[in-house]
């Protein structure tokens, strides 16, 4: 007998657990240097797909749409999600702290920080 053993539907149950981070995220604060960003979007959604990819998706007020994709990965023991996309031949990423459904990425962005807070849409 195998110590820890699990039927096929069990381990179906504890992966799908397991990405329970997986979903959409509205952007609830988008600074720039300190200056709202937000004002300027009807929205900013990002999505974690089960497959590890997410996508950000935009749409300014004057009716501007815009995505970026990428991959992730979330560490739910550390309570961590690393995102990671490509810009100009470039890797970037980005570990964020994960807690409560909400997570805030920072970077810095012609020598201002640019910081978008997210959290589970509903």
């Amino acid at each position: 007998m195998a110590l820890g053993a699990c039927s096929m539907e069990e381990m179906s149950s504890l992966r799908e657990f397991s990405r329970s981070y997986a979903g959409e995220y509205e952007c609830v604060e988008a600074t720039l240097g300190g200056k709202d960003l937000l004002k300027y979007f009807r929205y900013v959604i990002l999505s974690l797909n089960r497959d590890g990819t997410f996508t950000v998706s935009a749409r300014t007020k004057t009716g501007i749409e815009g995505a970026k994709a990428g991959s992730y990965e979330c560490d739910t023991e550390k309570g961590e999600i690393l995102l990671r996309a490509e810009r100009g031949g470039k890797t970037y990423e980005k570990r964020c702290a994960y807690v409560n459904g909400s997570f805030a990425v920072s970077h810095s962005f012609n020598g201002r920080e640019l910081v978008l807070k997210f959290r589970v849409k509903g």
